[in-house]
């Protein structure tokens, strides 16, 4: 590491650590109107990657506010010691799927059991994710995060509003990171499968970039029908993802990271205030406020447009649903 990255990362550091970690959550709290506890009596959620960490939060948090929810992992045994933290009523409102959204496949299914059923979903939180510093290729022949960050997102998304499994006025949760912040908008680097020029925070950022894109694309065709669709940031976090991935800076920062429940805040929050959304303007919101989408200046000019990274998407679907006919 040279001088020139050191600073850069004492700067990246100095700026954000005030506003991403418990120090950010508590001093904006003070200035919320609404504390009062969320009410989704009725409603059926939908959260991927709920076995631990955001997800989990969220499907504590949606169940022990009155909503039925489908809680879909990969790991059954972990999904299922999730669930049972909860009060026996609590849990009996879960209904576990399992699913390894890195394969396309397996999201196929995922998407395809929910269609089958006759259950109409109010909210979808799309946020399972990871963040690989190893290089790894599916069976499918993709990388790993590019698949469970977004590909499978927009699969599953687009699958469940093509069916028309989604409730009137229902809402969509993309769960991004800061780590979008480093990067623009582009197709061309989400799925690379290079290990010699692949950078796992790098990669994350892209798909994170591109879940914002995506809720964009979502408000322009849908929000006429009632369906209104977010991206969010937790902030800095204490999850088993960020611990694994990030072993540096966990040691660093530990003792301030927020709480899952603390960085799923914002998430739940709109679900219950569901706030106006753009049809034109990307908003990414953070602590409950909608805040800009770019902090450094190469990132405000995009590589792609909204359609080409939908074009994308949609092609890389048909490469393997066309291999297994």
């Amino acid at each position: 590491m040279n001088l020139t990255q050191l600073i850069k990362i004492i700067a990246f550091y100095g700026r954000l650590t005030p506003s991403y970690t418990q120090i950010g959550f508590y001093a904006r709290r003070l200035s919320w109107h609404s504390k009062k506890p969320f009410n989704f009596d009725g409603q059926c959620w939908l959260i991927t990657g709920a076995n631990a960490g955001l997800g989990k939060a969220m499907m504590h948090a949606a169940v022990s506010s009155g909503a039925d929810v489908i809680a879909v992992a990969r790991n059954a045994e972990k999904l299922d010691a999730a669930i049972a933290e909860l009060p026996t009523q609590r849990a009996d409102r879960v209904t576990p799927l399992i699913a390894d959204m890195s394969l396309q496949i397996d999201t196929q299914k995922l998407l395809d059991s929910l269609i089958a059923t006759d259950k109409s979903i109010d909210v979808l939180q799309n946020n399972v994710g990871v963040l690989l510093n190893e290089h790894t290729v599916t069976s499918e022949g993709r990388e790993k995060s590019f698949v469970t960050n977004i590909l499978s997102h927009f699969l599953l998304t687009e699958g469940l509003l093509e069916q028309g499994k989604f409730a009137k006025s229902a809402v969509i949760v993309n769960m991004s990171s800061g780590g979008m912040y480093n990067v623009p908008l582009t197709y061309k680097l989400l799925n690379n499968l290079d290990p010699a020029k692949y950078n796992g925070k790098v990669a994350y950022g892209f798909a994170k970039r591109a879940q914002l894109a995506l809720s964009q694309y979502w408000n322009e065709q849908y929000c006429e029908n009632g369906l209104r669709v977010y991206t969010t940031h937790p902030g800095w976090a204490r999850t088993p993802g960020v611990k694994s991935s990030l072993p540096l800076f966990w040691k660093l920062q530990n003792l301030i990271l927020r709480t899952p429940a603390q960085g799923a805040d914002t998430a739940l929050w709109l679900c219950a205030e569901r706030p106006e959304v753009s049809r034109d303007e990307e908003v990414i919101w953070f602590d409950r406020k909608p805040r800009p989408t770019h902090l450094f200046a190469h990132t405000r000019t995009p590589r792609c447009t909204v359609a080409e990274l939908v074009d994308f998407l949609k092609k890389e679907l048909l490469l393997v649903s066309g291999s297994h006919e």
